[in-house]
């Protein structure tokens, strides 16, 4: 397939009305997703005395009040980011009766409402409510049942142009239909997963992963969870972070103790460990290996709100937080970056693993502070070791050759499709 196929595709796909609502959806929320981000690496990587700066610079020291500092930047990537799915929810619905030329004021708090019904589940033998549901992570499902949503009301609803006399309350009243609608399949969908839930599935997965996570981990199986990672996180799904940080963590465990009782980092019993390897390796500048991306699209894209993008997501991203970064962009369910981004990082553990095997640098063992720079965790990783650093730079723009094509891509689809609205 020739490249002007392949870019006549991605234009096709562009068009679709979903994407479109997605890509507008992503964007209306960016602004909150940076805010967010730069809270989140804040708080992360400077104000808690486990974070890189805090032990780089013995924080409780110089700054007693830094827990109330991290509570307060918490706070505020709380209600940026942590409430993102809800924001996502009712954007997309609103969005999407704009798309179809219909207008509706109760829309985006029916959208609101489904979601919160769908997902509202309180944690178990406790009468708080989970909130994991409503943050970042779940945020593709918020513009999924908002598209959901907006188009019930196009299809169902009665709308009263703007121009006319509108009586508010008569338009509310003729949408009560759509507004059942949606309320009565976020019902069904609500008693689904609290039945999941109420037979203890969620308790089963969990212990099936336990038990993966109890064994030894193996060179393939490492790369193969990277892959999953990476391609959910693509979807827009960031659920499976919290497997792959904890998996094979006995055998991380069992590394550091041989380093520690024999005093150096070689030859311990597993140098080739899933947290080493991705969070050493394949994790430079956050999940699909974004710090990468970031340069290329500095260098070599040819729109200035991409550049402007990636330049304003570079701090956050420097410290492995990269949400404003593919939200921003896009990168979540857009084709043309998926092969970098689901590539790069195997790429990364496997040029990790064969310096490791070729001892141009130890394993990866020691524990490193949160928050800290991807590009500087082998080097601290190791124990100082600073041709790991060197290897990692390496690595880095190994990285961004990757993406450059693909940068490359995006302008030539980006300017097609622009023409295509003209």
């Amino acid at each position: 397939m020739n490249e002007n196929k392949i870019v006549d595709l991605l234009v096709k796909y562009k068009q679709l009305t979903f994407i479109k609502i997605l890509q507008q959806t992503m964007v209306s929320i960016f602004p909150f997703a940076l805010i967010g981000t730069y809270c989140w690496a804040l708080a992360n990587s400077f104000l808690t005395t486990n974070s890189f700066f805090g032990r780089l610079t013995n924080i409780i020291k110089w700054f007693p009040a830094h827990n109330f500092a991290s509570a307060i930047v918490s706070d505020v990537s709380l209600a940026t980011t942590g409430v993102l799915a809800i924001y996502a929810a009712f954007i997309s619905a609103e969005l999407t009766m704009r798309h179809y030329g219909k207008n509706s004021n109760i829309v985006g708090v029916a959208s609101v409402a489904s979601y919160i019904l769908m997902f509202i589940h309180t944690i178990r033998n406790t009468q708080q409510y989970e909130m994991n549901y409503y943050n970042a992570t779940w945020f593709i499902f918020g513009i999924i049942v908002g598209y959901f949503v907006g188009w019930v009301f196009a299809k169902f609803g009665h709308d009263i142009p703007e121009g006319k006399d509108r009586d508010l309350v008569k338009t509310i009243i003729v949408n009560i239909k759509p507004l059942l609608i949606v309320l009565a399949c976020a019902l069904v969908i609500h008693l689904g997963f609290a039945t999941y839930r109420q037979y203890q599935m969620d308790r089963i997965v969990a212990q099936s992963v336990s038990t993966v996570a109890n064994q030894h981990s193996s060179y393939g199986l490492s790369i193969l969870i990277s892959l999953i990672t990476t391609f959910t996180i693509w979807l827009g799904y960031a659920g499976t972070l919290n497997f792959s940080s904890n998996i094979f963590g006995n055998e991380s465990i069992a590394n550091l103790s041989y380093a520690l009782s024999h005093k150096t980092p070689w030859n311990i019993p597993y140098p080739y460990t899933l947290q080493s390897l991705f969070n050493g390796f394949g994790g430079i500048g956050g999940v699909g290996a974004t710090l990468a991306l970031v340069i290329a699209l500095i260098l070599f894209s040819n729109k200035k709100q991409k550049r402007a993008i990636a330049m304003r997501s570079s701090v956050p991203v420097f410290f492995n937080v990269n949400f404003s970064l593919v939200v921003g962009i896009p990168t979540i369910l857009n084709p043309i970056y998926v092969i970098p981004f689901v590539l790069s990082p195997i790429v990364n553990m496997l040029l990790g693993s064969i310096a490791i095997w070729i001892k141009l640098f130890p394993p990866l063992v020691y524990p490193v502070p949160d928050g800290t720079p991807g590009i500087l965790a082998p080097l601290m990783g190791t124990g100082g070791n600073v041709v790991a650093l060197i290897y990692t730079i390496f690595i880095l723009i190994v990285d961004v050759l990757i993406y450059v094509p693909f940068v490359k891509l995006d302008n030539q689809v980006a300017n097609k499709y622009e023409a295509s609205l003209k």
